[in-house]
């Protein structure tokens, strides 16, 4: 009978198996189908996306390409084009400003800004990327400090009907709309996207927004390091980390530009809520179980309950126990003639057994007896092997809970204590006794009160009445002075029963120590120990209050630092900012806020100050600039110059921004007047710094300047040309002065490496003299005077005509002065020798005609005797 039920029952398992295998696969595909929609969604989105962002430059560009066009017609004024451009910028708000610089640094502005004189259209990024590419350019994102807002610079070269230059048109575009166009963006309400530019800066993200002043964040600072591959492969799908969430990224590159967008989803998105298909597959698993069960049901009533019965009615006969046992016989039920046929079986039986049943009724209770007993024992011995089993197994988790919790409070830097509800310590355990206020022993049985100080102790017992009553966590920090020490804790306490609480003590001194330095570090300027930008931008903020009026800013501009970087090395530079702004802290009075806030510029907030007070500070500070003496030796005839403008808020109607640029406009227009003066005081320093460092490079000026003067006569040249001619050769090696010592006097042939260093200075040179608008040109051919006539000189690689013929003329009379001198590493060559190199470089390294006009006319050698 139990074969048959374990079939039954089996067949109906089996049927169950195959319904719960075939809704298994049934959710697997749709899962599949959802997860492939949600990636053709992130596709279509990035796409979709990228489209919008594309159109958005190309609506922005639009208005600088027909503003091209317009010019290039050359049928305009400046005041047209002004407003021209004014209309632009008034019908279309995301276009900050338009300008237009031509080539002849003429320059055109829709707004009200004023360009300062030395501005120069044709040396800004915008203007020289656009006509090197020819074509429309996006410049680098940066951040407006006015309307707080991320700018985008787009530019296109302006041709006339000729092909020939006539400037560059440009434009500022807000990011905004392209920022709310990424932020708005998600997939089907799912995920959000980010825009980076070619460096990997955040652009646009939900979670981010930038103020003025703040620095971007780097995509790697939120990643794992994404930028290359998303850079490198500009498209594709990946799954990473951000921002903590793991999940997919889809990503592609905008069209002209270095920008990259992404839609990220998180993988808990991407797979999203299987509820539905979870509760569907519950019901169909339900009515499947239903339905089988109904079937078990029907099979059970009507075939094997009864034969369950009949075969429970033959297992209930037993001859030997009771002889007079009949099966039950109802007409209404099945196998009523096989019931009869037993029981007139079992009456024949009886009579058999009847008898002998009657001799084995004592043995049969005697024994039943026996396996009564036996059945006790049995059970008796099983309970007592679980017993024993168990205080094995208890024993030991007992010694591994013990062993956890050792190596615990071994590993925890922390102090344990148990307190009761009175405050009392009752177990310490510590790692090391050295962190304890007290040994242990002193502890133990005490209470709060008398090992600390009230204070502590107040706040303690407070802490512990509120855990015990509200079952929380709670923290607290204190101090305590520990051998004219100050040392901090931190303390977290929770409940353990009704009566006692666990509380953890742990050191944070260091901790501290580390907070308020990197507080301190966040408002310092690292070069000159004075107050940084941001501390500067707060503090403006906090002082802009009617009582500190009139509130005076003063900001400063350090002449000539390029110059002097250029010349002497970052590091003469550094002592030069170090100076000036030791300068200005003793120059200012205690409430005064003196701040570096970029590598040049100072500034010094003065509240309740007025201009007249201000003047005054401004003139103490150029006394004591006039009066310091730099370090450096090389440095010690620089005269500091810094030039300083005012600005000063009477009423609270005028923001700190106006005053701000107002000092900053006022700074600029003194410094149009002071810039020029210093940079000529700075190159007479260089010279004279020049020739002290080699006295040989002093008369090696000196001949230079000389024969070439009397080559510039052999060839006819007028007065003019022989002043610049002796002025470039006395200035020609001025760049030498950043070449260092070892280089210029060292003995042997020089290394790769110093022979590098030495031909920079033909561009060192170039630099420093450009800086004083008279040198320019004799920047020019100083920075040309070795070139080769074929081609192969440095630094620019002219060749023939493209050389200066100054610079040419100088390449000549510098080589035979360089030839014809003793030198650390050889002696002066013989004339002879001097004049056959000439000749045999002559339309190689040197002009042809000019060497022979030097050989025949300043050397008097006849060229066609010079084998």
């Amino acid at each position: 009978m139990k074969t048959i039920q374990k079939r039954f029952y089996l067949f109906a398992l089996l049927l169950t198996v195959v319904v719960v295998i075939g809704l298994i696969t049934q959710y697997s595909y749709l899962n599949k189908i959802i997860i492939e929609t949600k990636e053709s969604n992130m596709e279509e989105s990035i796409e979709h996306l990228g489209y919008q962002i594309e159109d958005n430059l190309k609506y922005h560009s639009k208005h600088i390409i027909e503003a091209v066009e317009h010019l290039s017609t050359e049928e305009w004024n400046g005041d047209e084009i002004y407003n021209y451009f004014h209309r632009i910028v008034k019908i279309q708000p995301s276009i900050k400003q338009i300008y237009f610089g031509d080539i002849n640094n003429n320059f055109i502005i829709s707004s009200d800004w004023i360009p300062p004189n030395d501005y120069d259209a044709r040396k800004r990024d915008w203007y020289i990327n656009a006509v090197k590419e020819n074509s429309l350019v996006f410049t680098n994102i940066y951040m407006d400090a006015v309307d707080n807002q991320l700018i985008i610079g787009i530019s296109k070269p302006v041709y006339n009907s000729s092909g020939n230059l006539l400037g560059v048109v440009a434009a500022d575009i807000s990011m905004e709309g392209i920022i709310e166009i990424v932020q708005d963006t998600k997939i089907k309400g799912l995920g959000y996207s980010f825009l980076i530019d070619g460096f990997g800066n955040l652009l646009a993200h939900p979670k981010y927004k930038y103020e003025s002043n703040q620095d971007f964040v780097n995509i790697n600072s939120i990643g794992d390091n994404i930028y290359e591959g998303i850079i490198n492969n500009k498209t594709g799908r990946i799954e990473i980390e951000l921002d903590g969430v793991l999940g997919y990224l889809s990503y592609q590159s905008i069209e002209n530009t270095d920008w990259v967008i992404g839609n990220f989803m998180s993988l808990e998105e991407f797979r999203g809520n299987d509820n539905a298909i979870i509760r569907m597959s519950i019901i169909i698993i339900i009515i499947s179980i239903v339905i089988f069960g109904s079937f078990i049901y029907l099979q059970r009533v009507n075939i094997l309950i009864p034969i369950y019965k009949l075969d429970k009615d033959i297992g209930a006969i037993n001859i030997e126990k009771n002889l007079g046992y009949r099966m039950s016989i109802n007409q209404n039920e099945p196998f009523v003639e096989l019931r009869e046929t037993i029981n007139f079986v079992l009456n024949k039986a009886q009579e058999f057994f009847e008898q002998i049943e009657q001799d084995n009724e004592e043995i049969i209770a005697q024994t039943e007896e026996l396996e009564a007993s036996y059945g006790q024992l049995a059970a008796m011995e099983e309970e007592l092997r679980a017993q024993y089993m168990s205080l094995v197994k208890s024993e030991s988790e007992l010694k591994q809970v013990l062993a956890k919790n050792k190596a615990i409070i071994e590993a925890l830097p922390d102090i344990l204590f148990i307190i009761n509800s009175e405050g009392r310590f009752i177990e310490v355990e510590t790692s090391n006794n050295s962190r304890l206020y007290l040994p242990i022993e002193e502890f133990l049985g005490k209470s709060v009160y008398e090992i600390f100080p009230p204070e502590i102790s107040n706040i303690t017992m407070e802490k512990i009445k509120y855990v015990l009553e509200n079952n929380t966590l709670e923290t607290f920090e204190y101090t305590l002075n520990m051998s004219n020490v100050k040392y901090d804790y931190e303390v977290r306490i929770a409940k353990i029963n009704q009566k006692e609480v666990l509380s953890i003590v742990r050191d944070v001194t260091a901790k501290k120590k580390m907070e308020n330095e990197l507080i301190r570090l966040s408002y310092k300027d690292q070069l000159t120990g004075l107050y940084n930008r941001r501390f500067f931008e707060e503090e403006l903020l906090r002082l802009d209050s009617i009582e500190n009026l009139p509130l005076t800013i003063i900001m400063g501009d350090v002449n000539g630092l390029k110059l002097i970087n250029d010349s002497f090395g970052h590091s003469a530079g550094d002592e030069l900012l170090k100076a000036v702004g030791n300068n200005i802290t003793n120059g200012c009075r205690k409430g005064d806020i003196v701040a570096r806030i970029s590598g040049d510029e100072f500034v010094i907030i003065l509240p309740e100050t007025d201009e007249r007070d201000a003047e005054e500070v401004v003139n103490r500070l150029k006394e004591l600039n006039a009066n310091t003496k730099l370090e450096d030796k090389k440095l010690s005839n620089i005269e500091i110059s810094v030039s300083f403008g005012i600005g000063t808020k009477h009423t609270m109607d005028i923001s700190t921004s106006e005053i701000f640029k107002m000092s900053e406009d006022n700074m600029y227009k003194n410094k149009l007047f002071e810039g020029p003066s210093m940079r000529s005081k700075t190159i007479d320093t260089i010279i004279s710094a020049l020739y002290e460092l080699s006295k040989n490079e002093e008369e090696h000026s000196q001949r230079v300047s000389k024969m070439a003067q009397e080559l510039c006569k052999s060839l006819g040249m007028k007065e003019d040309m022989l002043k610049k001619v002796e002025k470039v050769g006395l200035l020609h090696d001025i760049g030498k002065i950043a070449v260092n010592k070892s280089v210029l006097d060292k003995p042997g042939v020089l290394s790769e490496a110093e022979w590098e260093e030495m031909k920079k200075h033909p561009e060192i040179g170039y630099r420093i003299l450009s800086t004083v608008t008279e040198l320019s040109e004799i920047a020019e051919y100083t920075l040309s005077h070795h070139e080769r006539y074929d081609g192969q000189g440095y630094p620019k690689g002219l060749k023939g005509e493209e050389i200066p013929l100054i610079s040419r003329i100088i390449a000549i009379v510098d080589s035979y002065d360089a030839m014809a001198s003793d030198r650390v590493y050889r002696k002066a060559l013989p004339r002879d020798k001097i004049v056959k190199e000439f000749k045999k470089n002559a339309g190689t390294q040197f002009d042809p005609y000019l060497v022979r006009v030097f050989i025949e006319d300043v050397l008097k050698v006849q060229w066609d005797e010079i084998n």
